[in-house]
C-alpha cells in the first residue's frame, strides 16, 4: 500500500512540476523585453548569415566566370604584364635622361645588372630558363 502511495505521490509531483513548467514558459513567452531581445539577437545572426552567404556567393560567382574565361581560352594577364613591361621601359628611359653618367656608361651599368639578375635567376631555377643561343656584348 506504501508503494501505491509513492507511486501515486511521484505521479502527481511530476504532474505538478510539468504544470509549473509550463506556468513559467508561458510567463517567459509573454515577456515583451525577451522578444525584444531575441528579436535583436535572431536580426543580428540573420545578418551575419547573409553576409557569409554574399561573400561566398560572390567568391562562387568570380570563380566561375574565371573557369569560363579559361575554358573560352581568355587570358587575362596580358594586360597586367604589358603594362608592368611599359612601366619598367619608361623607367629607364627617364633614368638614363636624369642619370649623372653618360649614357654608354649608363648602357653598361644596366647591362650588369641584367648579367646579376640574370645570374640570380639561373642560380634558384638551377638553369631551367637559360637563354638559349649566343650571348654578346
Amino acid at each position: 500500500m506504501e508503494d501505491e502511495k509513492m507511486a501515486t505521490f511521484g505521479r502527481r509531483s511530476t504532474a505538478k512540476q510539468w504544470a509549473r513548467l509550463a506556468m513559467k514558459m508561458g510567463l517567459l513567452l509573454t515577456d515583451m523585453k525577451l522578444w525584444s531581445t531575441l528579436n535583436d539577437q535572431l536580426k543580428e545572426r540573420a545578418g551575419d548569415v547573409r553576409d557569409v552567404f554574399k561573400e561566398r556567393y560572390e567568391d562562387t560567382a568570380d570563380r566561375i566566370q574565371d573557369a569560363g574565361s579559361a575554358l573560352r581560352g581568355e587570358n587575362n594577364w596580358i594586360s597586367p604584364v604589358a603594362s608592368f613591361v611599359g612601366g619598367v621601359g619608361v623607367g629607364i628611359a627617364v633614368g638614363m635622361l636624369f642619370a649623372p653618367v653618360s649614357g654608354e656608361e649608363a648602357r653598361a651599368a644596366i647591362r650588369e645588372r641584367a648579367r646579376d639578375v640574370g645570374s640570380r635567376v639561373d642560380q634558384m631555377t638551377g638553369g631551367r630558363f637559360r637563354p638559349t643561343g649566343t650571348e654578346g656584348d
